[in-house]
C-alpha cells in the first residue's frame, strides 16, 4: 500500500513550488514522447513510473518492509561521499540532512534512510541544474540500494516545517545563513 500511494504522489507533499514543478514538466516531456509510440493514458502511466523508479524513493518506501535491511554503514559511505560532491559544487550554498543521520551515529538503525535537503539558489539556469543533481544522486541511490529521502527546498526558511528540537547535520553553509537562522537548533557536521 505505500509503494501504490508513493507511486501515485510521488513525494509531492515534501515538495516546494520548483522542484514539483520540474518533475512535472519532465513527466509531461517523457510522456509526450512516448505518446506516438504508446497512446496517451499508456505514454503518461509509463512516465510517471520512470520517475518514480529513477527521480523517486522506492528504497525510502522499502525500509517499511518487516523484512528491508540495510547497513547503516552502507548509507554513512553513501551519504559522506555525497556530502563531498555537494561540497564541490560551487553554486551550491547550503545542505542539511535531518532525522537519523544528524541525531548521531548511534541513533541509525538497518530500517533508517537519509533525510538529505538542498537549498536551491536562485535563476533559471541554479533551477534546471539542482533538479538535476537530484535526479543523478536520487538515480544513483537507486542502483545501490540506498534509501535517500531528498528533496531540494526553494528557500531555507522551508527548513522551518521540521521540530525546531530535531538536530541538523550540516553539510553544506557557504555563507553561514544555517549557522545564524537556526543559531538555538542542535547542529553536526560532517568531518
Amino acid at each position: 500500500m505505500i509503494l501504490a500511494i508513493n507511486w501515485c504522489f510521488q513525494g509531492t507533499r515534501g515538495m516546494d513550488r520548483g522542484e514539483r514543478a520540474f518533475r512535472l514538466a519532465l513527466e509531461a516531456a517523457l510522456a509526450l514522447l512516448l505518446t506516438p509510440f504508446a497512446g496517451w493514458l499508456a505514454a503518461l502511466v509509463i512516465a510517471h513510473s520512470f520517475n518514480f523508479l529513477f527521480n523517486g524513493q522506492l528504497w525510502v518506501c522499502a525500509r517499511y518492509c518487516p523484512a528491508w535491511r540495510r547497513s547503516p554503514r552502507a548509507l554513512d559511505r553513501f551519504l559522506a561521499e555525497t556530502a563531498a560532491e555537494l561540497r564541490r559544487i560551487p553554486w551550491l550554498e547550503e545542505a542539511v540532512c535531518i532525522g537519523s543521520r544528524a541525531a548521531g551515529s548511534d541513533a541509525p538503525g538497518p530500517n533508517s534512510d537519509i533525510d538529505l535537503r538542498l537549498v536551491r539558489p536562485p535563476g533559471l539556469r541554479r533551477w534546471l541544474a539542482i533538479n538535476l543533481l537530484l535526479l543523478r544522486l536520487r538515480t544513483r541511490a537507486l542502483f545501490r540500494l540506498v534509501p535517500l529521502d531528498l528533496y531540494a527546498y526553494d528557500d531555507l526558511a522551508s527548513l522551518d516545517r521540521f521540530r525546531r528540537d530535531e538536530p541538523l547535520l550540516v553539510i553544506l553553509d557557504r555563507a553561514g545563513r544555517i549557522a545564524r537562522r537556526y543559531a538555538e537548533r542542535p547542529r553536526t557536521s560532517l568531518p
